[in-house]
């Protein structure tokens, strides 16, 4: 699945239900906020591992939030 598929798929839950689409960004914000701090608290032997935890989540959020403005500007270009 490409990241094309996943925004147009976030998109269409946020558009379909709303409110759980925020309460499940706001967990998510959560969760991304715990591997930030697991990754500054982490040992030496851990951080790689940590690091990557916290890059990905950020990531994902990223795009979890951006997911309607990304949607809107795919379905654009394909018109």
């Amino acid at each position: 699945m490409s990241d094309r598929d996943l925004i147009l798929a976030a998109a269409k839950l946020a558009r379909t239900a709303p409110e759980t689409w925020n309460e499940f960004l706001g967990a998510f914000v959560s969760y991304t906020d715990i591997q930030i701090s697991n990754c500054v608290s982490s040992p030496l032997e851990e951080l790689q591992r940590a690091q990557g935890r916290a890059q990905n989540a950020s990531t994902l959020l990223r795009l979890l939030r951006e997911a309607l403005k990304s949607a809107d500007q795919i379905e654009r270009k394909t018109k």
